[in-house]
């Protein structure tokens, strides 16, 4: 070997990864600061589950999963075979002495063998599988072939080492006689020349360190530098789907000293990202997950994380100097949206959640979108036409349909409905029942409200409504970017219910549920908050209601806020269970992967122009089940899936209903128990 080849080799690869490296690293540092680093120990135990120990790969597909846990595993473990190759250009007939050279040895041979075996199906699914979220990747091709040169080499090496020196070095022999791969081919290589095994040597060794240095140099050059910073990136992660919105400092905003914090406005080029953002952007590994039940995705709508992801990581990279710079070069930066995310990509999200609980490291997603419409909304006022009706219907009579604010609780004038007006109404209550907008003014929700309110008469549970004086939570213009509103509309409600003593809510509705639980308790809004879904699982499982089993083929569509954001999937089913005669059926995308409806984040009232319409596409997988019955947590689901039976011409065939409808029709009355 060559001491002085191999240090000129390290010197030139280490030096081109450090500024490679450096480069990416500097734009992260420049960008906006956030706090990520508090509770080190659950960051800690992420890093090991779902780094370390690739848990969210292998549990979503464990195909795939597997195949990506031993490439992995073997870079992790055989990073020890680079060390002691480095000290063999330094020191050839170095070797680990005693048993744990002999294992490792052992060891080695089959952990290569097992990366070959998993290269291999990786290059099968790419190159003859070809599923929908693998694009073509030149750059996977080729890091898929460096690891098989190095893998291949590597046995080679060992081959050719064992036939020339073992005969001459008892640490080497040592060696041979634990290796299996390496030992037969330095069996099948012992009769060759001295000559030819020394070139053979020789070429190995050296075919491989350029390959592993090249690999190296690679990794921050292109899309595998996820190699680097996906531990990390873990470490950082916020752990789940993003329940909240990033909040705005309005009052700063208003005050003394305006004209400096109004472009800090959500988000309006680069520069006003936080790091992470730009570390999730050079992190994503490009696999493609967050595509398998993304409502755009699947219907043919420009936006998917990944590709937001790589359209933001060649914008850092291509105005690295002036986000480094910072200052007024930074702040001349172009607009993120549109000149880097097309308007129709931004409105497209439905915010579901699911990129985030796909992706195998967690980046994030959704935080960054709703900073960039905070600004489109606030600061550009650039935003879809239709939103300008909803905006002002929230503010004129605080709810999306724009229909008299004093009519709030008239679908309950028949129904004998406790109205809550005092804090002595209060008081006695188990829990005040939150309609929401769209129960009290969508016919259809209307329905949904009044099942619910007798179930929980029937189960003597004492409760009232806020009828007129509801006012609303205004989660969907948040979502659509418009704070201010928003916040005006949480001050409205946290000082009725604060005003009245309220503890305990219950709503039908999974987005107001969301916000009331955690993004209220920003605004002095602290609640213990039900779904009904768990409610109802309550009074079942108490006695305080019995239900028939009166249903055949249900399948149940998972609200995306109550079940990704949330949590929450075993409440629905539970009662499901209690109400078929059969066993409830199941999307084949359902519980963590079920495709969202397209209500969400402001999208129930946004036409939908592009690709296929969400709610139809989801219809149509509910009806390769068969079903009678399309069963739903969720007043906006409810709709969506209902207009998507309509459009296909089903809806005399198929009902769509939620739980509550379903239990109030299978409900044992008192009469009847009689």
């Amino acid at each position: 070997m060559s001491p002085l080849g191999i240090s000129l080799l390290l010197l030139v690869a280490f030096t081109a990864f450090a500024w490679l490296t450096a480069r990416k690293l500097r734009v992260v540092a420049s960008l906006q600061p956030e706090v990520r680093w508090d509770h080190p120990a659950a960051r800690l135990e992420s890093v090991l589950l779902d780094g370390f120990l690739q848990r969210r790969m292998i549990r979503r597909e464990w195909k795939p999963g597997l195949m990506h846990t031993v490439i992995f595993l073997g870079f992790m473990s055989l990073l020890l075979r680079k060390l002691q190759l480095i000290a063999i250009g330094y020191d050839e007939t170095f070797a680990v002495a005693g048993l744990v050279g002999g294992l490792f040895a052992g060891f080695k041979d089959l952990v290569e063998v097992a990366v070959l075996l998993a290269v291999a199906y990786a290059f099968y699914r790419r190159l003859l599988l070809k599923p929908l979220r693998l694009e073509p990747n030149r750059e996977g091709l080729l890091v898929l072939s460096l690891i098989t040169a190095i893998m291949l080499t590597d046995f080679a090496f060992d081959g050719f080492r064992f036939a020339l020196l073992s005969g001459a070095d008892a640490g080497i022999a040592h060696e041979r006689v634990f290796a299996p791969v390496g030992g037969a081919l330095a069996t099948a290589f012992s009769g060759l020349p001295a000559a030819t095994l020394q070139a053979g040597y020789q070429a190995a060794y050296w075919l491989q360190m350029c390959t592993v240095l090249c690999f190296l140099v690679l990794l921050p050059a292109g899309e595998h530098f996820h190699i680097v910073t996906a531990l990390p990136t873990l470490f950082f992660r916020r752990g789940r789907p993003a329940n909240e919105v990033p909040g705005i400092d309005l009052e700063k905003l208003m005050g003394d000293g305006a004209d400096e914090v109004e472009m800090k406005v959500g988000v309006k080029n680069a520069s006003d990202l936080v790091w992470k953002d730009a570390l999730d952007a050079f992190t994503c590994t490009e696999c493609g997950r967050c595509k398998d039940a993304c409502p755009t995705f699947l219907t043919g709508k420009p936006l998917s994380m990944k590709w937001v992801n790589d359209g933001l990581k060649h914008h850092l990279m291509d105005n690295r100097k002036a986000i480094v710079a910072g200052g007024e070069a930074a702040e001349a930066l172009p607009p993120l949206v549109p000149d880097v995310i097309d308007d129709d990509t931004l409105w497209a999200c439905t915010t579901c959640g699911y990129c985030e609980t796909a992706c195998p490291i967690e980046l994030e997603h959704l935080p960054r979108f709703f900073r960039m419409r905070q600004h489109r909304v606030m600061m550009d006022g650039e935003f879809p036409h239709e939103l300008k009706l909803v905006f002002h219907a929230y503010e004129v009579q605080s709810n999306p349909w724009g229909l008299p604010a004093d009519t709030r609780g008239d679908w309950a004038k028949d129904l004998d409905v406790p109205l809550a007006r005092t804090t002595d109404d209060v008081a006695g209550l188990d829990y005040l029942y939150y309609v929401g907008s769209a129960e009290s003014f969508d016919p259809r929700g209307q329905k949904i409200a009044k099942a619910f309110a007798e179930i929980l008469k029937q189960a003597g549970v004492k409760f009232a409504i806020l009828g007129s004086d509801e006012p609303s939570t205004g989660e969907c213009v948040r979502r659509a970017g418009n704070e201010m509103l928003f916040q005006q509309l949480a001050t409205s409600l946290v000082e009725r219910l604060n005003s009245l003593g309220v503890t305990r809510i219950v709503t039908c509705d999974p987005h107001a549920f969301n916000s009331l639980a955690n993004e209220y308790p920003a605004f002095g809004g602290h609640w213990q908050v039900l779904h009904h879904t768990q409610l109802l699982g309550e009074l079942l499982q108490q006695g305080r209601i019995r239900v028939n089993r009166a249903f055949e083929r249900v399948v149940l569509h998972d609200p995306c806020y109550l079940g990704r954001h949330n949590g929450e999937f075993d409440a629905p089913r539970a009662l499901l269970r209690n109400l078929v005669k059969d066993q409830p059926l199941e999307f084949p995308l359902h519980r963590e992967k079920a495709m969202c409806c397209g209500a969400g984040g402001g999208r129930m009232w946004m036409e939908e122009t592009l690709g296929t319409r969400i709610n139809v596409l989801r219809t149509e997988q509910a009806l390769k089940l068969s079903p009678t019955v399309i069963a739903t947590a969720c007043p906006y689901c409810t709709v969506m899936l209902g207009d998507g039976l309509k459009t296909l011409g089903r809806e005399d065939s198929v009902r769509t209903q939620d739980i509550a409808e379903l239990v109030a029709a299978a409900m044992v009355r008192a009469a009847d128990a009689e």
